[in-house]
């Protein structure tokens, strides 16, 4: 387990020798996962994190729960879509874009609709043909080697269902918010894994499943300690 002192020290270290602004380019990270697996939580620890250093951190908003128009809902297909573009959308201006920005944190990115339209064939929702293309999209190398790093959050089905429940007045399943849905997403994440991880430079497994010991600053302390590393790879392969 990472202590705060100790990443806090290696933080200072890291960012006092690679400077906001000295980068060509941002060190892109993603966090991909099931809902209620713990993601956006632990990009607003992390982010917070970074900022406090001194970096220059962009971390757009997760487009499926909160950009997506809400006409799309309904159609999964359309839905996911418009989220994969999304994510494409902020990897190019965060790529290309004025501000120059030293890490870009994506929430639910590129590899993240990899598993969607995985999840949407095993659903026969579309075809395999279709889901080729689309991924083969997804995977063209200009973008896709801009990617560092994914963080893939897992958690099991009922854990995820007593998260979504917590704090609300019924239990009632939705569309997709039921234990069956996670579970097949579950499994398109793993599939997506196993099939185009290499194509990826780093894919690292977050089990934020009901652990005991596990906490929310203990998981986002360990991602931004890997973040780190990412860092410092990139300043090292600048220099080489």
């Amino acid at each position: 387990m990472t202590s705060l002192e100790n990443l806090q020290d290696r933080a200072a270290k890291v960012l006092e020798a690679n400077p906001s602004g000295s980068r060509e380019r941002p060190v892109f990270v993603e966090f991909a996962g099931t809902p209620k697996s713990g993601k956006s939580t632990c990009i607003e620890i992390v982010s917070h994190f970074f900022r406090r250093f001194d970096c220059k951190v962009l971390a757009p908003a997760e487009g499926a729960s909160r950009r997506t128009p809400y006409y799309l809902k309904d159609n999964w297909t359309a839905f996911n879509t418009w989220s994969a573009s999304y994510a494409l959308m902020h990897v190019l201006e965060g790529r290309y874009g004025s501000d120059q920005y030293d890490l870009a944190i994506l929430d639910r990115g590129l590899f993240d609709a990899l598993a969607w339209f995985e999840f949407l064939e095993a659903r026969e929702d579309i075809t395999t043909q279709v889901r080729d293309q689309v991924q083969d999209f997804l995977l063209i190398e200009h973008w896709r080697s801009m990617i560092d790093a994914i963080f893939l959050f897992k958690t099991d089905a009922r854990t995820a269902m007593d998260r979504e429940n917590r704090d609300k007045l019924t239990s009632e399943p939705g569309s997709m918010m039921n234990e069956d849905r996670i579970a097949e997403l579950n499994a398109a994440y793993e599939a997506v894994r196993e099939r185009y991880a290499f194509q990826f430079k780093r894919v690292e497994i977050i089990d934020t499943g009901n652990r005991q010991g596990t906490n929310q600053r203990d998981t986002a302390a360990n991602v931004a300690d890997m973040i780190l590393t990412v860092l410092e790879d990139s300043s090292e392969s600048k220099e080489g």
